[in-house]
């Protein structure tokens, strides 16, 4: 039997179980976020380490291990959209790495170097994830930069030592997880584009899943691609217990309009050598990503996907977990899927888009009876969520959800405050509502690569928010 918890943001929830296991679910960030994903990781001392976004700028908070907040800064690096990875390094300080720059800072969360080159002009780095190797060294990865998917290796003082460039002659090749592996080599997981038999390269959307193992040095040591003739992407992986890899990731084996709701998950495992690849898709309600991977403590896997939901709450973080030795688990929880990660007790944390934070025992209960810690917030008139997919090429996904019966208007403008295109969307009942855009302007033409803001105005109250569209 499936087994559904719905948990509301923002409603802290505390549980202490046997075993000293703690849960909880808060929503942690502070007023003036820009949403985002949240990057979580634990700490040495028990509490965790999340990243995010806060007025544009990269917001950092210490919890612990209850989820309380210990402190949070904000840095003079931008992030309005993206990953966000990061890690607590073997110094005891931490390690963000986003699309604009990587960031060092010390236990307190004192600032101490960021880098933002990409090593091509007028380029940013993209990255979307971040390791301490053994050899004491950082390994950064991500893409595209100049279509090509990128690696960064920078000593603990930042200094860099070593780029690296992957992929074909196609646009778009990316990375989107690093690991150490058994062998103290680096293995690096994402997409490299491919054509359809009209076009040799042609769009996003024809990916094939891509696995690189390389040396310290980036010397690729080989490269695996699995996927159809339409769209794969990977977006984390493990090492197994046997030495070889899982990944997880997401697949659409049709037409670019029509992924939205035939997008699964997509679980591919490999050996040491990237060979003998078995693979499975898993589908939960519509549009389903794959976005976050880890070993269980019995030796099985977890992994979590983001998924559509029925309202109130649109969206979901999916969760299974599976193995020889494990018990089981399918369940959902609220909010946007970001990561997954291991904790000391057994259990897991997840980061999600938008701030709430979920810490669970092995499987995934959060508690049977929960206490309330603070009062309920009285909801808002209206509420804007993220555009999703974002980035988008060439359409995405504008949503909202209204208190009210109201009259909505929709107005998109580029970073020079230019109108570019002026929605009229009607009398809307009160609930989710949401709006396709297909990137044309006021005069249908498609608009170029870029960032651009978008408002919701219903009843004299407007919100906003940034989307990226990249070609």
């Amino acid at each position: 039997m499936n087994k559904v918890v719905i948990l509301f943001s923002l409603i802290p929830i505390l549980f202490a179980q046997g075993n000293d296991v703690i849960t909880f679910s808060k929503d942690v960030t502070p007023d003036n976020s820009c949403g985002g994903f949240q990057g979580v990781k634990q700490t040495s001392d028990g509490g965790y380490i999340v990243a995010g976004c806060v007025d544009d700028k990269v917001w950092i908070a210490k919890l612990d291990v209850y989820g309380e907040k210990e402190w949070d800064n904000t840095y003079s690096l931008p992030n309005y959209w993206g990953s966000n990875s990061i890690i607590q390094t073997s110094d005891g300080g931490y390690l963000y790495a986003g699309w604009r720059g990587i960031m060092k800072i010390d236990s307190s969360g004192e600032f101490q170097w960021k880098k933002t080159s990409s090593g091509v002009a007028n380029t940013y780095p993209y990255f979307e994830d971040v390791i301490e190797h053994s050899n004491g060294n950082f390994y950064a990865v991500g893409g595209p930069v100049s279509d090509k998917a990128h690696m960064a290796k920078f000593s603990p003082d930042g200094t860099l030592l070593k780029r690296k460039y992957y992929g074909g002659n196609c646009d778009d090749d990316k990375f989107r997880a690093i690991i150490e592996t058994n062998d103290n080599m680096i293995l690096m997981v994402g997409a490299k584009t491919h054509g359809n038999s009209q076009y040799p390269c042609s769009f996003e959307w024809y990916n094939d899943l891509w696995i690189v193992k390389a040396n310290r040095n980036g010397r690729s040591l080989w490269q695996r691609e699995y996927g159809g003739d339409k769209y794969e992407e990977a977006h984390d992986v493990v090492q197994n217990s046997d030495g070889g890899f899982t990944i997880i990731g997401e697949k659409c084996a049709t037409t670019p309009g029509s992924c939205n709701s035939n997008t699964k998950v997509f679980l591919v495992t490999v050996d040491e050598n990237g060979l003998n690849n078995q693979n499975q898709t898993f589908q939960n309600g519509g549009l389903t990503v794959g976005v976050s991977i880890a070993n269980t403590a019995n030796g099985g896997i977890a992994w979590l996907a983001s998924k559509n939901m029925n309202q109130p709450d649109y969206h979901g973080c999916w969760i299974k977990k599976s193995g020889s030795n494990e018990q089981s688990v399918n369940i959902t929880l609220s909010g946007i899927a970001e990561n997954l990660e291991n904790t000391t007790d057994g259990g897991f944390v997840i980061g999600t888009y938008g701030g709430t934070i979920h810490k669970t025992d092995s499987n995934f209960n959060i508690g049977t009876t929960a206490s309330i810690t603070e009062d309920i917030i009285a909801p808002e008139f209206f509420s804007l969520l993220q555009n999703f997919p974002n980035p988008f090429n060439p359409e995405t996904t504008i949503e909202y959800n209204i208190n009210y019966d109201g009259i909505v208007t929709i107005t998109i403008f580029n970073t020079k405050g230019e109108l570019i295109k002026k929605i009229d969307h009607g009398n809307r009942r009160t609930g989710f509502h949401n709006y396709k855009w297909k990137g044309h302007d006021n005069s249908n033409e498609i608009i170029p690569t870029g960032v651009y803001l978008y408002t919701v105005e219903s009843s004299g109250s407007v919100k906003s928010g940034k989307m990226l569209m990249i070609k």
